[in-house]
C-alpha cells in the first residue's frame, strides 16, 4: 500500500512515507532516499508510476528489498540547501540513496563549477558513509544543442559528479551519456503529463526518457547489490 504526504522543508518539497509489501528476502529497516530535483518529482512523465523514481523503486521491490521511500527535492541550487536536504534525508538512516540533481545548478549562472563541486562533495560526504548503497546520477541531457553553452556546462558538471563519486567509492549512473543527443527521449507539447502544466515541453524527459534514466540507475544498483560497498569512514554532514 502506498501513501504519500507532502511537506515543505528547507525551501524544498519533501514527499514521504511510501510503504511497500514485504518480500521473502528483505533488508531489515531498509529505506530509499531520492535526493533530486523536478525530474525526481516526475517531470514530465504521463503518470506517477512511469517516472524514474517509481521505476527504480519497483526494481528494488522485485529484488526483494523492503523499503520506505522518501523523496527530498532540491529546487534551490544554492550551496547550503542541498547539504541541508541530505542531512534531513540521512536522519532516517536510509540504506539506499539515489542522487539526481544538477540540472538546476547548470541553469544557475551564479553557481561556478568550483562551487558546484564543493556542494556536491558535501552531499556525498553526508550520505556516503558505512555500507549505504548510493548511486550518483550525472546531469541528463535535456535538449541542449552542442553549440549551446549550457551543453558544455552540463557536460562539465557531469564530469564533476563522476569525479567526486569516484573519490568516495560511489557508483555512477551516467545519465548524460545515455541520453545525450537523443531527442526522442524528451517530452513534446503533444504529450500529456500529470506534472505541472499537463503537457510536455521539449525539455524534460517523457516516459521514454524516464525509462532510460531508470534503466541506468538499475544497472548501477545491480552492481552495488552484487558487491555491497564497505567504506572505512562514517558520514560527515558539515
Amino acid at each position: 500500500m502506498r501513501e504519500y504526504r507532502v511537506q515543505l522543508a528547507v525551501a524544498a518539497v519533501v514527499v514521504a512515507a511510501l510503504f511497500l509489501t514485504p518480500k521473502d528476502i528483505a533488508y531489515d529497516n531498509a529505506g530509499i532516499a531520492f535526493i533530486g530535483d523536478s525530474l525526481t518529482l516526475g517531470a514530465v512523465a504521463s503518470v506517477p508510476s512511469k517516472d524514474f523514481a517509481s521505476l527504480v523503486t519497483d526494481y528494488l521491490d522485485k529484488r526483494g528489498v523492503q523499503e520506505t521511500k522518501r523523496i527530498f527535492i532540491i529546487l534551490d541550487p544554492g550551496t547550503d540547501v542541498p547539504l541541508a536536504l541530505a542531512t534531513q534525508a540521512m536522519k532516517h538512516d536510509h540504506f539506499f540513496v539515489i542522487l539526481e540533481f544538477g540540472v538546476h545548478a547548470v541553469a544557475a549562472p551564479q553557481l561556478s563549477p568550483d562551487q558546484f563541486r564543493q556542494m556536491y562533495a558535501s552531499v556525498l560526504d553526508c550520505v556516503a558513509g558505512d555500507d549505504t548503497i548510493i548511486v550518483a546520477g550525472t546531469v541528463p541531457w535535456l535538449g541542449w544543442a552542442p553549440d549551446d553553452p549550457l551543453y558544455a556546462r552540463a557536460e562539465q558538471f557531469s564530469r564533476i559528479i563522476a569525479e567526486e563519486a569516484a573519490k568516495r567509492q560511489v557508483a555512477v549512473a551516467d545519465l548524460w551519456s545515455a541520453m545525450k543527443l537523443r531527442p526522442e527521449l524528451l517530452s513534446t507539447p503533444q504529450d500529456y503529463t500529470f506534472f505541472g502544466s499537463h503537457h510536455g515541453d521539449n525539455f524534460h524527459p517523457g516516459d521514454a526518457g524516464h525509462s532510460v534514466i531508470a534503466q541506468v540507475y538499475d544497472q548501477a544498483l545491480a552492481g552495488e547489490l552484487a558487491n555491497p560497498p564497505h567504506r572505512p569512514y562514517e558520514r560527515k554532514c558539515h
